[in-house]
């Protein structure tokens, strides 16, 4: 039975990814704050191990605990608000504790160490975001997951552990925060509330969490080459197309208005992600629609 370890087990990605790998019966050690208000929210099951603690101590939690691993999944990352990816004190941090985390990774005899990076490395683009493309982060957080790759290559190449970069979109779906667009329209959309969004003329894209899981086991399951992969849906179109779709999709009893274009300290992105070598990994594969989506949204919320 396969060993995974991983950090951020908390998150909204962390925690539909370890749903996702228990049905399956992987054995999964996942590191987390004693004192995380999110803890409640993880599942209880017998190959299901907590351990209690930090960035700042994991390695010496995690290899007092494990013995061996054969993956690493890291997705704890602080400052990943708004405000936080402005700070660099903080987003230089993170870029040490995942180089840390792949260090441990490789003690424990990990062939995989799966990083999920961002679109954001990519910095502010017009055109087609390619793996290949020459990337110019403009806030603290794209930076720092860009540099992180760039140390963990430097420090440790692929030859050991296959280093799996992801640079991951937009993920939406049931159990998000609060606050996010989809989170935001699904509200006011289904109550009497007025939504006063920006031009949302920049395109975007759109993962379901389903799919996001369904990719993150794929790359823990099969034999999958160290590289960046993008992480994103088949479904690339003018913002204001997805907010239109939630509105028709919902019991019309709020209202939306499309402004100006609102300050954002990362600028405003235009997502347009070239999926090709995801495509290649997944192989014959079915994205869930984003009305598919928004449906199963609002079921669950009871709407």
């Amino acid at each position: 039975m396969r060993k995974i370890v991983i950090t951020g087990a908390t998150s909204f990605l962390g925690r539909r990814v370890i749903e996702s790998l228990l049905i399956d019966d992987y054995v999964i050690f996942a590191l987390c704050r004693p004192n995380s208000p999110s803890l409640k929210l993880l599942p209880k099951r017998e190959n299901f191990h907590i351990i209690y603690g930090s960035l700042e101590d994991m390695e010496n939690v995690l290899c007092s605990n494990i013995n061996e691993a054969d993956v690493f999944i890291h997705f704890a990352w602080d400052g990943s608000g708004r405000q936080g990816r402005a700070d660099k004190t903080i987003q230089n941090k993170n870029s040490e504790y995942a180089l840390k985390a792949l260090g441990i990774a490789k003690k424990l005899g990990c062939s995989k160490f799966i990083f999920p990076g961002s679109q954001a490395e990519y910095g502010i683009r017009q055109d087609i975001m390619r793996e290949t493309d020459n990337c110019k982060p403009v806030s603290a957080y794209g930076k720092a997951k860009l540099l992180f790759q760039e140390l963990a290559e430097a420090a440790f190449g692929t030859s050991e552990i296959t280093l799996i970069h992801l640079r991951i979109f937009s993920v939406y779906g049931f159990g998000d925060r609060n606050g996010t667009l989809v989170d935001s329209c699904i509200d006011a959309f289904n109550s009497e509330k007025i939504i006063e969004l920006g031009a949302c003329q920049q395109f975007w894209n759109f993962l379901y969490i389903e799919d996001f899981t369904a990719i993150i086991k794929k790359f823990v399951c099969e034999n999958v080459d160290s590289g960046i992969y993008n992480v994103a849906s088949n479904d690339t179109r003018v913002l204001k197309e997805f907010v239109e779709e939630i509105w028709d999709l919902s019991n019309q009893r709020g209202k939306y208005v499309f402004g100006t274009e609102r300050f954002n300290p990362e600028g405003t992105p235009n997502l347009k992600p070239d999926i090709s070598k995801l495509v290649n990994v997944l192989g014959p594969y079915s994205f869930t629609s984003f009305k598919e989506g928004i449906l199963e949204i609002m079921k669950k919320k009871g709407l």
